[in-house]
This record gives structure tokens, sequence and C-alpha cells, in this order.
């Protein structure tokens, strides 16, 4: 999991440093439980309408939405063969219409309700930005779960005014609710969406037709079984791995366990109740025993109390105290608060100021709440519902059938239990609080509040009494509807430790969402803690004196600074700290909403959070956020989850919070639709010990990104009574947007309880891939696959490798069968676009693609989405099956499985099968020219021995009749042959000192003669002791034997046979060089040069002559063996790199490993070269030549 410094969130997310929690049980974001299905009839159905509908349009709409829903329960009943139909509907009417007779007169009788209600349908004012005012449906999550809600807008209502309108918003409605109710998704096509395309083309005739099926069954829901296309790119198929949507739909919860084949029944018309939200009905119920004793936990409750009844609740709400331990007692009756007469101040102190003595396990739960429901009953006058707010230890043994006379109770009156558990501890991974009153809470629809216990000593800590005070103000906040603008809101919150006297600085911004007014709240221990010093700088720098405008409450222990016509913009605070080392100060700036802006943060989880087991793979726990301004989604917001592990380490200090950033990005897992204002991510390796259960607190907070977040805007003449337009594909695609003024928002979810049965195995697996797509190049025929890279842990980190088949049918492609892909990249990071090209040698028929990925410990994630492609024939190419089969290997494994496929799979622009062949030549080559080599050294070595220097002649004789010392030059039947030749006798050496060569000293016949003679000579001559060669014992004549090279590499050299310098080279004269800038005074022989063997393209002879660097005339840069550069010396003018020895082939292997050498010689002198650097077509420099001896 990411960790994110503490430090780093202490400067991002200061506004939501939230020191509560809020337990929902819930896995979805809906109330899915209060839908239920009885006898084929659907019960408790809510459609809630908007605030912002105007009262005139109360006739027409409640009308309009009393035909539609008429029809749609015909039409469902139609369409699930009389498995369902719609029973009864409760509509939830805005609180500010006035019933009247003209204007707004429900048919049915109307029952007020002080609980706050979310409705399964919602009927809004104004338009969607993108869909108007049809019906569409949220869905935050995978195949088979229910959608969040389904949302039209009022205008569609309005617009039913004939049978047709009424018949076709039925139809619409139907088909929403199919994904509401069971999970399944569109399956057609999407205008300009990359994943699921609106239309499809033939590969053959390139005809387009609609994504989707021809016919669909019972008015156009879904697709009939028979003709579902499983392998349509539609997001049902993606998400739901091409299952016919009647599948999904029968083995939901609605339709598993009937065995009937459907109702019989004629009377399918639903019946209408409608209530209206009434001022919220509080009940506070304090436990009143001998535990709240202990470090000044009762006084903490009584300051907390009255902070939220005398600053915090807002005017007409009513609110009453009841404490209760063996009994309960009423100490406050329901009174409705005002800021006018002294009813807050009379109520907010209304609690004993001392506890009782009465232990904990003596206190009687439900006589406390029966107490509260008495209370209300008083006030109630016909209405129905309310809130109550249990503040208890949680611990105790409350009987079972105590418990469930609680239960039946609560869902009897319509109340909604709100618990805060005070104080509550945790050792080793266990809560000391009854987990039925998790359950108790989860029930009514509220929430479970925990304050953890940080006693020291006999004291607490302020950070209690500060926790308790924000628990109590968040479960009032929940009492109200989410439209609610007056409750306040918390800007900022932050602690600041004491220990030493220091100067407390910090800042919180106040943005256009806000209201106009805010209130700074300094919260202390004792008031000594607190300096006298407290000063306020607004956004533009001025300092604000809050010396008049303090109001200090040591009731509350707290000092308040009421900042009115607040300063838009970041403010700034310094304070001076006091506090003693166990206590601190907590500053906390709180403010309302704007009427104009409503934004709101709504979280829930995938699973129930009483009990999750976050190993179980199969049943991850999935974290969801929704961002809305009204109903309109806020796209590229910054939404961060806070995890912090509740009780304390092994050293007794607090566990350091986890930060998780959620995304709404669309890669269809978690998020399966970008742009919908839900954000989400995997919740992986929670860090705690194996099968040891843990509990986490969790809260979300949001805000606009560096004024990155945007939404759309709305249209006014977007709605068309004909036009339809289908939610949602991969994404929402809004045409227009706007940036969002700068927020800052935060809400709370409450505990998780985790448990872990792994033993600190990597268990989780990469996430799905659902946006693989393909794409050929007609031109080259080449396919390009992309996709988003996934996680290592779900969608954490990053995968190891990729894993991909090609199949010629899509079930196969779905189970992951088919010839293997390769050569696919590495994973990168997750969320990071990713793409290959493959060469794919299948033409002419439809092939599929699937691909998953795999992490280090071998988990694999599931299949990706199965695409589609068809590689036409290339033009010029015949297709040889069996020519191609052998290289099958290079991209795939060599054996296709089964499926008919015959031609390879391979990268584009690499063919593992061509680097085999490559690598193979290349080995061979090297080992070749190290076997001639060798054997090269070996002559050599062998013939190091040589004649004395002064009496070696070189002979050079060409066709023109011009003789050159050292070599003979013939020219036979066109083509010239060198002779290596020396001259060996010492008669042939003038008085002078001078050569004398047998061009000399013989007539021209005889030279024919002798020539003729040596034809026939096979081997080489023999030396004697004194290394000189003799004559031939076959010529008699007076003459130096010349000595006839033979190749180095035959076996019929003998031993014995000696090689000379080559005869196209001359002596060494140090006259022919040119100046160099280094001198050159070699200080060794000839025999101690290494040999030279040339590898340039020449004859065969060519390679068996040595040579030595120095006997050269002009040597070539490009040397075909290595030379010690090191050795060299450079003139200053001279570059400090060595010139290169060799240039490379383009492309020819043949070069990258040279021949070794058989021995490394001294330091040689480079010259410098002149005119172009030899390449591998003209080293072959020397002239063709052939040993005389072989002719």
């Amino acid at each position: 999991m990411l960790l994110v410094p503490l430090s780093r969130m202490m400067l991002t997310v200061q506004p939501t440093h939230l020191v509560f929690l809020l337990v929902f049980l819930s896995g979805s974001r809906g109330y899915q439980d209060d839908l239920v299905l009885v006898d084929h009839g659907y019960e408790g159905l809510v459609v809630a309408i908007s605030d912002k509908v105007p009262q005139q349009s109360c006739n027409d709409v409640l009308s309009g939405l009393k035909n539609v829903l008429e029809e749609f329960s015909q039409q469902l009943f139609t369409t699930t063969s009389g498995m369902a139909y719609l029973r009864d509907v409760t509509v939830a009417l805005p609180s500010s219409w006035k019933m009247d007779p003209m204007s707004c007169s429900p048919w049915a009788p109307l029952v007020a309700t002080a609980t706050p209600i979310n409705g399964h349908i919602h009927v809004t004012a104004a338009p969607h930005p993108l869909f108007g005012s049809q019906p569409w449906v949220q869905q935050s999550q995978g195949c088979g779960h229910p959608g969040d809600y389904i949302q039209l807008g009022s205008d569609l209502l309005r617009a039913t005014s004939t049978n047709a309108s009424v018949t076709r918003a039925a139809k619409l409605l139907v088909r929403e609710w199919t994904k509401f109710r069971w999970g399944i998704f569109d399956e057609g096509g999407h205008h300009d969406d990359p994943l699921y395309p609106l239309t499809i083309s033939d590969p053959v005739t390139n005809a387009e037709r609609p994504n989707t099926c021809h016919n669909k069954s019972n008015h156009g829901a879904f697709c009939s079984m028979e003709d579902h296309t499983p392998e349509a790119p539609n997001k049902h198929n993606a998400l739901c791995d091409g299952r016919p949507a009647w599948d999904i739909i029968s083995k939901s919860k609605d339709f598993s366990n009937q065995r009937s084949a459907g109702s019989n029944s004629t009377n399918i018309i639903p019946t209408f109740k409608f209530i209206k939200p009434a001022l919220p009905h509080i009940v506070l119920i304090v436990e009143d025993t001998a535990v709240m004793n202990l470090q000044r936990r009762w006084e903490f409750i009584r300051k907390a109390v009255r902070r939220l009844i005398v600053y915090d609740i807002p005017d007409d709400t009513h609110i009453g105290v009841v404490v209760f331990n063996s009994v309960a007692t009423t100490v406050a009756p329901v009174s409705q608060m005002d800021s006018e007469s002294d009813v807050r101040e009379l109520v907010g102190s209304s609690l004993p100021r001392n506890p009782s003595r009465i232990p904990e396990s003596h206190k009687c739960l439900l006589c406390g709440l029966q107490e509260a429901v008495r209370v209300l009953d008083d006030v109630a006058g016909g209405m129905q519902g309310g809130t109550i707010i249990l503040l208890t230890t949680g611990t105790g043994n409350t009987p079972e059938e105590e418990m469930n006379e609680i239960i039946q109770l609560t869902l009897q009156k319509s109340l909604k239990i709100e618990v805060i558990l005070y104080p509550m501890s945790e050792s080793h991974g266990s809560i000391r609080a009854d987990s039925r009153l998790q359950s108790l809470a989860a029930r009514s629809h509220g929430s479970t509040l925990t304050v953890m216990d940080e006693g020291v000593g006999n004291d607490s800590k302020l950070y209690m009494m500060a926790s308790l005070m924000d628990a109590l103000l968040a479960t009032m906040r929940h009492s109200y509807p989410l439209s609610s603008s007056n409750v306040p809101l918390v800007v900022h919150s932050q602690s600041y430790p004491g220990g030493i006297e220091s100067i407390a600085k910090g800042s919180f911004t106040l943005d256009e969402s806000f209201g106009p007014d805010a209130r700074f709240a300094i919260y202390y221990y004792d008031l000594n803690h607190v300096g006298n010093k407290i000063q306020l700088v607004t956004p533009s720098g001025k300092n604000m004196s809050s010396v008049n405008i303090q109001k200090e409450d040591g009731d509350a222990n707290a000092i308040f600074v009421n900042i009115l016509q607040a300063e838009r913009g970041k403010w700034s605070y310094q304070l001076e700290n006091r506090a003693t080392s166990h206590q601190g100060l907590h500053i906390q700036v709180t403010s309302t909403e704007n009427n104009k802006q409503h934004i709101s943060v709504q979280v829930w989880t995938s699973k129930s959070s009483s009990n999750n087991n976050h190993t179980n793979i199969s049943l991850p726990v999935i974290i969801y956020a929704e961002l809305k301004d009204d109903d309109v989604p806020i796209l590229n917001a910054r939404v961060v989850a806070k995890l912090k592990r509740l009780g304390t380490n092994i050293t007794g200090s607090n566990f350091t919070p986890l930060y998780i950033d959620l995304f709404d990005n669309g890669f269809g897992d978690p998020d399966i639709t970008k742009g919908d204002g839900v954000y989400s991510r995997y919740l992986s390796n929670l860090p705690h010990l194996p099968g040891q259960s843990s509990h986490y607190e969790l809260s979300v907070f949001a805000d606009d990104n560096n004024k990155q977040a945007s939404k759309p805007i709305q249209n006014p003449n977007l709605f068309k009574p004909n036009k339809e337009l289908v939610c949602c594909g991969s994404r929402v695609n809004f045409e227009n947007v706007v940036t969002v003024p700068s927020f800052q928002r935060s809400e709370v979810y409450g505990v998780l309880h985790m448990k872990n049965d792994a033993d600190n195995k990597d268990i989780f697996p990469p996430n799905r891939i659902l946006d693989l797509q393909a794409a050929v190049n007609i031109t080259s025929l080449v396919v390009t696959l992309q996709w988003t890279a996934p996680g290592d842990d779900y969608d954490w980190g990053r995968a190891n490798n990729y894993e991909a088949v090609l199949a010629t049918s899509w079930s196969d492609a779905l189970l992951f069968i088919g010839e293997d892909i390769g050569g696919l990249p590495v994973p990168l990071s997750v969320g990071t676009e990713q793409s290959v090209e493959v060469i794919i040698e299948h033409y002419e028929q439809t092939l599929y693609i699937a691909l998953k990925a795999k992490d280090e410990a071998n988990n694999y994630g599931n299949s990706s989405n199965v695409v589609s492609i068809w590689i036409p024939l290339p033009p010029t190419t015949t297709i040889s099956p069996t020519s191609t089969e052998s290289s099958i290997s290079a991209g795939i494994h060599s054996e296709p499985l089964g499926h008919g496929l015959t031609q390879p799979v391979r990268v584009a622009g690499f063919n593992f099968s061509d680097m085999s062949v490559i690598i193979g030549i290349v080995a061979g080559f090297v080992l070749v020219i190290f076997i001639i080599a060798l054997i090269c050294f070996v002559s050599v070595v062998r013939s190091k021995k040589r004649t004395q220097e002064q009496n070696n002649k070189k002979i050079k004789i060409s066709n023109s009749g011009f003789a050159k010392h050292g070599s003979v030059d013939m020219e036979v039947d066109g083509s010239q042959d060198s002779i290596d030749s020396t001259v060996k006798d010492s008669e042939a050496i003038s008085k002078k000192g001078r050569s004398i060569s047998p061009t000399y000293s013989w007539t021209p016949s005889k030279l024919l003669q002798e020539h003729e003679q040596r034809i026939s000579i096979t081997s080489g001559p023999t030396t004697d002791s004194s290394d000189y060669l003799p004559h031939y014992q076959t010529l008699h004549d007076n003459f130096p034997d010349v000595t006839l090279t033979g190749s180095c590499t035959s076996s019929q050299t003998p031993v014995t046979t000696r090689s000379d310098p080559p005869a196209y080279q001359v002596a060494y004269n140090v006259e022919e060089y040119p100046a160099h800038p280094y001198s050159y005074n070699p200080s060794y022989s000839h025999e101690e040069l290494p040999p030279y063997t040339p590898q340039g393209p020449s004859s065969q002879s060519s390679q068996a002559s040595t040579s030595y660097i120095h006997e050269l005339n002009s040597q070539p840069i490009g040397l075909p063996y290595q030379q010690d550069n090191n050795s060299y010396t450079y003139g200053i003018e001279d570059t400090n790199v060595p010139t290169l020895m060799y240039t490379t082939y383009p492309n020819d292997h043949s070069h990258d490993s040279p021949a070794p050498k058989s021995k490394t010689g001294p330091p040689v002198a480079q010259k410098p070269h002149v005119g172009p650097i030899m390449s591998g077509s003209n080293m072959a420099f020397e002239p063709k030549r052939r040993n005389v001896t072989q002719v």
C-alpha cells in the first residue's frame, strides 16, 4: 500500500483533521435493502423530488410520475414474464412545497417524517448536462451489483401529456431499472467512446452496422438469449464476460430462489403514499454510569453537549436530552432552538454536574430508547420518525431479547439511530464494544462514531474532548437532509501539543463554497494554557484584532472569534501556547455552506464494513467517494481517503495514518466509468498481523486540485423528447465544462473491521485490464495493442509481466486458451498507458486477443476484455504455412494448441527466430576464425628460426620485365601470381655487397627452364642446423633456392616450412615513411614481431602470408585485428581519444568478435590515415596471389 508521509498530509489535508469516525454498515451507495421483492411485487420504492423543483410544477410532476410508474409496472411485468411488477411507491415531496388544492394536491394522505430521506429514484429540477431529462443510472460497481440510483428530470414527467410519451418514458425507465436493480449494462455502443463504439464495420465489406443485437426481447430492455452476441465490443460484454443479460438477471437475489415461473396477478397497478420531510427532531441519550466518572469523561461530555446545542445546532431544530443507567430520565424535553431566547442555554446545561455511581453492568439501554420514543411522541403530532443520538461506552452485556426489542421498536417508529462509542478502547485488535450496536445503526441507516480513549492518569487529553465535539457535530449533520445549507461545516481542525511555551501557527482557506461568516474557535484544557495574544491575518495581509470580538465560554472550555463577512482566500493565525506536556490546544474553524453552491461528498465501500476480510481476493474491499455539485459531477478533483488504525502500537503510540488517492479514471477495474464523479480505489495490504482483526477509521477529503477541478455546464436546450442517449460507456463525454471555484469538503465513513487470514504472503493479484484495444494498420499489417497498465496488488504498484493469447474463437480467448504472444513490454506503473506493435501472420480470418498481468508472486489478474482483429491478405505475398511454421517459436509457443493458426506471431520489427539464426552464424564464424588463428600461430611459432637477415633477399619479377627486390610477379593466362622468394645462396652476392638475383645472372631460357622444373614441387624446403636453406636436391644449377609459401591452414604444409614476409611488401626503409611528430626507433627484431594474418576478403594464400605493421607503406585505419591503444604516444595536436583500429560493418555480426591474438606485440606507432577509411568492401587491397607450389 502507498504510504504518504504524515508531514505531507499536514500540509495538504489540514481541513480534514477529523478525529472521529462514522460507520455505515452498507455495502452500496443506495438503500437497496429497503427495496424488496415480495410475491413478485416490489415494495419500498422511494422517489425523492428535489427541493429545487418549483411548487408550481407540483401537480404536473406528480401526475406525470403516476402515469409513468403505472405504465412502468406493466412493462416490467411483461419484460420479466410475470416475475416482477411494482406494488407500492413512496413519494418524498420537497420540504418547501406547501399543500394547496389548486397548485399541489397529492391524491393520497401526506405524512410528515423527521427522518432524512434517500430515494431510489431522484427527480431533479435541472436537466443533466449530457442526458437531459431522460432517465439514467449511476453505476459504480461491477457486473451483478446494483446501481447507486436512477436520476430523471422533472421535464420528462411534465411532458407526458400523451399516451405515446408515457409509453416512451416508461420504456426508458424499464431499461434503466434493469441496470439499477440487477447490475447489467448497456448491450450497445456509445457515441465517441474509445472502447465501446456506436457502430462496427464488416472487415470484408467495410459496411457499418449498430454495435448491438438485431432483436431485443420484451420492448427492447435487453438482447434475447438467442440473439446475444458475446464478442460484441460493448460495456456489458466487457464487464460481464459476455454473459447474456437475462442470465445475470435470473441469478440475482430477486429471482434465484423463486420456483414459480411468474405471477398470474392482474392487479399490477402500484399504490402511492406521500411523505414530506419535517424539521429535524433529535433526542440525545447519554449513558450516566460510574464509568463516566473516570478521567474527567463526564466533564468532557457536558462541555461537548453544551458546544453542540448552544453554538452548532441551527435554529428551528427540535432537540431533547435523556440520561440512562438502570433507569432512564428526561433532563430536557424536546424543544425548538432559536437565537432569541435562552432555550439553548437551558438545554445545553441540562446534564447533571456529576455522573451517578451505578455500575456500568446495570445500565438499561432499552429503558433509554423507550424514554426517547416517549419524548418524541409528546411533540410529534402525527409525525413519523426522528433521530436518536446514543452516547455510550458500548460495553456491557445487553440481553439478546432486549436487543431484539430495541431493533423492533426502532423499525416500528422509523427512527434513525446514531451511535457514539465514548470512550472506545482497542487492545490487540479487539474493540471493547458491542458489535450489535453497529448493526442497530446500520438497520436504521444511521452511523456509528468512535472517540478513542486517550486518558493519562486521572485526566483525559484535550484531544478526546475535541473528538467528542466533532462526533456530535457529525451526527447532527446526518439528521438533516443532504441539501441543507445551514449546518456547520468543518473548515479547519488542528491540534497543537504542549510541553514548552511556543507560538502555535497555522492557516485555513475560506473559498466561495462557504457562507459569508466563519467562526474561529480555540479549545483548551485550562484557560491558563492560552496566552494573551491571538492574531488573525486576512488574505489581503491585514492584521485582525480579536481583542474586542473574543467570546470566552468556560463551560465549553472555548474561546470564540466570530468573523463576519469573512474575506475569501487564505487566512493565517498565531497564538501563544502555554499548555503542559500531556495537554495542548485545539483550533477549529467552521462555516456554513453557500446557498449558490452545494458540494457534497458521499462515501461507501463495496462490502459491509462490519466484517471485511480484505485478504479474500474473491471479495476485495473497494473505497468509493461521490463528489457532486448538486446533481452534477465534479471532474479532475483531488480525492484522498484517510485510513487510521485504532488503538496503539507496541510502544504505546498511535498508528500512523495511511493516505490513499482515489481516481475517476474509467479504467474499468475498479472505476468503471470516467467522468461520473465517483472516485474509487482498491484497499489492500493493510498492515496487521496474520489471523488478527484490526479496526480502521475511514474518512475522505476532496478539494479543487489546485484549480484543476471542473464541472459540466447545464444546457437548457438539451432536452429533446425524441432523442435517446444511453448512459454510460467507458466515460461520460461532456461537451462543455467550466472550472469549479476553489472548495474543500470532507466526509467520514467510519470503522472498517478488517480481518487478515493470510500469513504475510502476497496474495493480491493485479487488477483486471478492461481497456484493451487493438488496431490493424492495413498498409503494414502491423497490429497495435494498447491498454492501461494494472498494478501489482490490484491497482497498487507495478505488475511483473504480461501474458497474451491469440485464439480463433472468442470463448477460447476469454478462457485464455490460444497461442501465446511473445515480446510484450515490461509493465509500467499502474495507470500508465502502454502499447506494443505485433506482427500476426494470420490473414483473412477473425482472431481474438486477451491480455492479463502477473505479479512477482505468480498471482494472475483476471483476463482482460477480449478484442477482435481481421488482417487482410498481403497483396504481393503468398502465404505458405509450411514455410513459416518453423519460426512460430519466435513470438509465441511453437504449438498453436489446435486452433488452426498456421502463421507466426511476433513483435513488429523484430523476429526472435531471425535473431537465433544470426546468433548461430556469428558464433560459428567466431569459432572458425579462432581455429584458423590458432593454426596460424602454431605454424608461425614453429618457423621462427630463420636465416640471418643480411642473407635474405627479395625478388620481384613483373610481366613487364621490371625486377624489384623481394618479390616475383608473374602473369599466367591473364592472372597474376605472386611468388614469395628468398635468395639463400651466398654465391649470388656480389663483391660490392649488392644482392644478386636470377633476373640479373641467368638468361631468359634458363629462367623458363627452372620455372618449368619447379612446377612439380609439392613441398617446401627443409632447414639445416645452421638455419640456412639448402638447394633443392633436384636442382643442380648454381642459383639460390626460392622458398615457396603454402597455406598455413593446410594440413599438407610440413612443420618445418618457413613463411617469409609476403612478396607484395617491400623491405623496411625509413626514408619511405612520411614525417611524423613522434620518433620511431624499434628496438626489436623481426623475430619478436607477432604474426599478421589478414582477415579481409582475400585469397587463401593471402591468409597464409605473414606481414608486420612497420613493413607497410600505408596502413589502413580499418585493421582487422586489435592493437594496444594505450601504447600509442600522441602529440599535443592529436586528440585525446585513441583512433579506432577498425570499422565495423553495418548489420555484419561477423566483426562483433575479432579473432584472438596469439601474442601481444610491442608498441607500434600509428601512422596518420590519408584517404577514405577502408570498409568491408575495399579492405582487399592486396593483389590476388596463388601459391606457386600448388600450381
